[in-house]
């Protein structure tokens, strides 16, 4: 079913099972609605700053009345403006699911639809904070925002688990600059988790549990992103992972350097290169099993048997 665009402006929460193919062309759609939104709010900010411009224009040729309605424009403008902020996608969010979802197409089970619950409400909507307070002289607002969760099968049975989730920090006062002048002060901080599992038949994979102690020689990741946690139980293998810290943003893509100077700068993370090495890492693990168990041929020893 294709995605309904009225139901999905009322929560702006793209929820699906349906196949791969379905979800890509439902991603398309949300795109193409973000540019028309993006479009939208980019001639109400022009349009604003125009009929201000008339607006002190005809008060300086003594024409209040029409300079009155000029500016009474304007302003609406802006107000429309600022109300349909959420009406402007984070392009990143549905750009991930849908690169991710195209580089794993050829993997997944062509006959298993896959689970996406998608959250395109901003990071610091009402429904999505989590507490308020007081830290000295700032005033404080904490979001836990689960915009992702996306569940599918692999063609060899196993099955997938991503989900992302930020935290947000907001905070504000009020201090008086050098100026004299009261001025209100603001700062973000953020991180963003990513979580990354495989679930399989115990049978397929024996002594999993096992390998939990040395789990963490498979992983391999981008230098700058931190592993928090590692799983590894009979039937499944979970690792979630620090991507954004220390003010650093994410990408979809990562363009590689064109000169040096671009090699100096602090890089985004690369978003969709950190969960395919999450995933790979995992697999590793699963892989592990089958390096380590006995040859069809050759008996188990009894001391390992006995363990």
């Amino acid at each position: 079913m294709a995605l309904d665009t009225s139901e999905f402006k009322k929560t702006y929460v793209y929820e699906t099972r349906a196949p791969v193919a379905e979800v890509l062309a439902d991603l398309k759609r949300l795109g193409a609605l973000d540019t028309r939104a993006e479009r939208m709010r980019l001639s109400m900010g022009i349009g604003s700053f125009v009929f201000m411009c008339l607006g002190i224009s005809f008060l300086i040729l003594g024409q209040v009345l029409v300079s009155a309605a000029l500016f009474a424009t304007s302003i609406a403008l802006v107000i429309l403006w600022t109300r349909s902020k959420h009406t402007d996608l984070e392009d990143r969010r549905y750009g991930l699911v849908s690169a991710l979802l195209q580089r794993f197409q050829v993997d997944l089970d062509a006959n298993a639809p896959v689970d996406v619950k998608l959250d395109l409400a901003p990071e610091d909507a009402e429904r999505k904070c989590v507490g308020k307070l007081k830290r000295g002289r700032w005033d404080c607002e904490d979001f836990t925002d689960a915009w992702l969760s996306l569940h599918g099968r692999f063609a060899d049975g196993t099955h997938l688990h991503l989900s992302v989730v930020e935290h947000v920090q907001k905070r504000k006062r009020y201090g008086r600059g050098s100026s004299g002048k009261t001025k209100l002060k603001t700062k973000r901080k953020g991180k963003t988790l990513l979580q990354v599992g495989l679930r399989v038949k115990p049978e397929r994979f024996p002594g999993l549990a096992s390998q939990a102690a040395n789990a963490k020689k498979a992983v391999r990741l981008p230098q700058e992103v931190i592993l928090s946690r590692l799983d590894v139980t009979q039937d499944r293998v979970a690792m979630r992972a620090l991507m954004g810290r220390d003010g650093r943003e994410w990408v979809v893509r990562r363009a590689k350097p064109t000169s040096a100077m671009e090699l100096t700068v602090l890089a985004p993370n690369d978003a969709s290169r950190v969960v395919t090495m999450m995933l790979l890492s995992l697999y590793q693990v699963l892989g592990a099993t089958h390096r380590q168990a006995p040859s069809p041929g050759r008996q188990r020893p009894l001391s390992r048997g006995s363990r």
